[in-house]
Parts: C-alpha cells; structure tokens; sequence
C-alpha cells in the first residue's frame, strides 16, 4: 500500500516538472527580439528546468548563438530542438548543414545535407538545393586539399580609404583606374566614383572623385568602352528610372548621362560591361526571361544604338544568380560571380572561355581555393597582361572594404594583348592602325622577314573575330615620282593582302588601296618625317 501511495505521490510532480512555460518562452521571445540575448538566455534555462525535452526553448538558444557567431553551440542546441528520425522535422539537418557550409565546415555540412535527403518526404525546391550543396561540399574540400596560387597586395592609400571601395574598372590601356566608393554626403551615406591615373613612374596618383557623374545619390558598377566612347555606370532609384536600378550612359564629359532605356526594364538592372570590339554590352537583370534570379544578359551595339538584350544562355546562367560580368580585353575569357555554379560559398568567382568571338562560351571554371572561400567573391576585373587581377575584399587594409591585386593562376589567365591589339581595341572605327615593324626594301615591295611577326599577331587578331574586316593601306613620302609612289604604295598593300590571304584569312574579309604620298603623318622636309610617312597599315572597315 506504502509502494501504491510513493506512485501516485511521484507522478503528479513528473508531470508538473514537465509542463511548459509559455509565459516564460514568451518573454524570453520578447527579449531575443529587443537585443536583450542574456535576458533571453536566463529565461530560456528556466524554461528547459521545467522541461528538458521541450523542444522551443533550444531552437531560440541555437537561434542566439548562431547569431553570436558560436557555431557549434548553435548546432548542438538545434539538435535539441528537433526529433532526428521524425520526417517533420528533416528541415532541421538542412538548417544545420546551411550553417556548417556558410562556415565553411564542408565535413560536417555534407553529413547533415545527406541526412537530410535521406528521408522520403523531401520537397523538390530544398531538396534540389541540398543535392547542389552536397556538390559544393565534395568541391570544396577537393579543392582545400588542392589550393591554388593565391598572393594578394592591398592597392595601398592612394587607392583606398578609411571608408569602403570596391567594384574596380581598369581602361584598356590600363592607365586608369576607377572605384567605387562609400562617402559621407548631405543626405548620409552614399557612392561616387573615383578615379586614378599613372604617374610617369608607372605608379597610381592618390584618387579623386569624378566630379561630372556623381551626385548626392548612390552612383556604382561603372564600364568605360574599350576606345572610350562610352561610359556606363548603375544608378538606382532616380526621377527617370524605369525600374529599382537602372544602367545609365554617357557619352562625353560634357554631356549629361541618360537613362538607357533600350536596356533597361522594371526589375533591376546593373553592371554594365562592353565587350573590348565595342560591339557588346554584358549586364545584370532579374527581368523575366531569365534562369534564374539574377542573369547575365547582352545588348549588341549597333549604328542604330544599343539593340534588345538577349540571355546570355544556361551555359553561364543558373537556376540561382549570377553577377559581375568581365570580359576581358583578349573578347575571349569571361570572368563573373554565381551562387548557381559549383562553388565554395554563397558567390564564387568563375572563368569561361571561348575559341574566337563567335563560339559559346565553354562550361564555367571555379577560380580555385583560395581564391574562392566560404565568403562572398565578386567583381573580379584583369588588367590586358591577362595575369594581373583586381577585387575588393575585407580581409585587411585601410577600411571596411579595399581593393587588392594578384597574379592569377596560370590556367585562370587570360591571353595577353600584344601592342597592336591594344591599338585595335583603344582605336575608333575607321582610325588607322599603323604597321609598325612591316618593313620593305627600298623602292620594293617584296616583304622583309622581320616583317612576318606583326603580321602573324594581326592574323591571330583577325582569327578570333571572325567579323573583323579591315582594309590594308599603302603609304609613301614624297621622294620620286608621284605616280610611282602610288603604284608602289599599292603594291605593298597588295603584298600584305597577298600575305594575310595565304595564312587562312579570307579574301571577303580584305582589301587594299594605296595611297602614294597624299597622306602624309608629317612634313617630309625632314629625313624623320619621310621615315613615318613611309608606312603600311589598316582601318577597321565598318559593317
């Protein structure tokens, strides 16, 4: 009888120490959510003295260090928070694995994503996103244990401020250097651009605001075309804009910049990039149409403008977002940012490659650890050496935010322009483009040897874009005959031509005029200016 009256003494007090205190979760709720975390912890451990299997109080405390950047006594709370083998609660392992893999603990986010998929209620959207997380984990840790060559310099004070820099632009002819930048400004924070030119030491000047593009509104992501013609930058939320961020162009220092509304849409639309022809604008969109989110899409440049923007394809786009287009100067390597692609974290930096400018682009290649890490990475740029890469990061420096340099790896490298490329790409339709080491003997025009190697480059040149024409010009000084001269002026044309078309460049791609000595560079009075005047070139011939 003694043993029965123990019982029924005993049970009531288990089921009272059981019991749930709402009032007391509720407080702590209360606390969480005003900042109070210790308030919220004392009020979260009396909950669990009442009830150590109740299930609220731990998710709140896994809540709080998660935020408190205590990653395992998150994950250790979170564990109590949820039944392990109830298939309710399978969101809990991918709540987890999220956590791990932002931290880049691969190990353990890879157990808990497969934890996950293991049960056989999966709905397709989370359980689509763990199948592409389990990819990053088995990635990382492979590319972890194989990282690649990574040394990056901070840009130094005449670059960088105390406040935050980033999104980088380099010209062409990489002289000048652009940032975008947080300042303090009348209506509070905002971004201007700044910029940075070489001193005659090769060295960057401390950088100034541009003053013909800022305002006191946020001014970011600026492009400047290749020959300079065009300048492009995003802004957002203005009087004309037709959607949240709009891409903005101008078109000279003295005008004013306008809306692009043959790019631009309702959603947002961003980082504008030319293609190194002039030819292309590549951009960002969250328009309909796309692949995902945030895609990467493309406006051809024609006489008549800028023409309607077309996807660039699921070959770089993805079911998630991808950013930060660059295509370098070679118009063969594309250098952007995804989330969608195989990567390490939540945006990676990618490469892409295409054999002349009118192929695909090829499958995207991840960047590599360490240059890619469990942090954001975006907004790579890569000076015309094709080795020299720039991007902004906060790992240490003069602010919250810098820009750092670094060699690429070699098989991320793009390919290095030669000078007379650059001259192609930095010139305007129709300039000449002067032949400097094509060479003939005198009053001949039979080609010295130690002309082929500029020629060679010119074909590569004209190889990888297929569209190019151009027409070869001679020139003479005024020494002779002027019929002569013009007959002899044509006949070197006529031997580049000859040249070109016997290395595989098509005959409907070329042509060629001479000139004699009616357009001279310089006066030919003197034996210097008859030496220039004296020359072999080509324009770009319009389309």
């Amino acid at each position: 009888m003694q043993k029965i009256l123990f019982l029924l003494l005993i049970i009531p007090a288990l089921v009272f120490s059981q019991k749930k205190d709402y009032k007391t979760y509720d407080k702590a709720v209360s606390y969480f959510n005003k900042g109070d975390v210790e308030k919220a912890k004392k009020s979260i451990a009396k909950c669990i003295q009442k009830n150590a299997d109740w299930e609220k109080p731990y998710q709140l405390l896994g809540k709080i260090y998660e935020e408190e950047g205590d990653i395992e006594s998150a994950v250790q709370n979170y564990h109590k928070g949820f039944e392990g083998n109830n298939s309710k609660d399978q969101l809990w392992w991918q709540k987890i694995g999220d956590l791990y893999f932002e931290n880049g603990l691969y190990k353990n986010a890879l157990y808990h994503y497969k934890s996950f998929i293991a049960f056989s209620d999966k709905d397709e959207n989370f359980y689509k996103k763990a199948i592409k997380h389990i990819q990053d984990c088995m990635f990382a840790i492979l590319a972890m244990q194989n990282p690649v060559a990574f040394n990056p310099e901070n840009m130094g004070e005449n670059i960088n401020s105390n406040m935050a820099e980033y999104l980088p632009f380099i010209s062409a002819d990489g002289k000048q250097f652009v940032i975008t930048r947080k300042v303090k400004g009348k209506l509070g924070l905002q971004e201007d651009f700044f910029y940075s030119q070489k001193d005659v030491e090769n060295n960057w000047q401390k950088a100034k605001k541009m003053s013909s593009i800022n305002t006191p509104f946020n001014e970011g992501a600026i492009s400047i075309s290749a020959d300079g013609r065009f300048l492009i930058f995003t802004a957002c939320n203005r009087e004309d804009s037709k959607g949240s961020c709009d891409l903005y162009l101008q078109l000279s220092e003295k005008e004013m910049a306008f809306n692009l509304e043959s790019v631009n849409s309702k959603n947002w639309d961003t980082q504008g990039c030319f293609s190194p022809d002039g030819k292309y604008l590549y951009f960002v969109s969250n328009r309909p149409g796309g692949y995902g989110g945030k895609d990467i899409w493309i406006s051809e440049i024609s006489e008549n403008g800028f023409g309607k923007p077309f996807n660039a394809g699921p070959i770089i786009n993805t079911a998630y977002n991808e950013m930060s287009p660059f295509l370098h100067a070679d118009n063969l390597t594309l250098y952007f940012a995804s989330d969608g692609h195989i990567g390490m974290g939540e945006y990676d930096l990618f490469v892409s490659r295409r054999k002349d400018t009118e192929q695909k682009w090829d499958t995207p290649e991840n960047m590599g650890y360490p240059i890619n890490t469990h942090k954001v990475e975006n907004s790579l740029i890569v000076s015309t050496n094709g080795k020299t890469a720039y991007y902004a990061s906060d790992k240490s420096g003069y602010g919250l935010e810098d820009i750092f340099f670094f060699d690429l790896p070699k098989e991320k490298q793009a390919t290095e322009l030669s000078e007379l490329e650059l001259e192609i790409i930095t010139g305007k339709v129709g300039e000449e483009v002067i032949l400097k080491n094509v060479h003939f003997a005198h009053n001949s025009f039979q080609l010295n040897e130690n002309s082929f190697a500029e020629l060679n480059t010119l074909i590569t040149y004209l190889k990888k874009n297929p569209k190019i024409r151009i027409e070869i010009e001679g020139h003479t000084d005024n020494v002779g005959e002027e019929k002569e001269n013009q007959i002899l002026s044509e006949n070197r044309a006529i031997a580049v031509y000859n040249y070109l078309t016997k290395n595989k460049i098509a005959e409907n791609r070329l042509s060629y005029k001479g000139f004699g000595e009616s357009k001279p560079l310089l006066s030919n009075e003197t034996e210097n200016g008859r030496r220039i005047n004296r020359r072999t070139s080509f324009i770009i011939v319009k389309d």
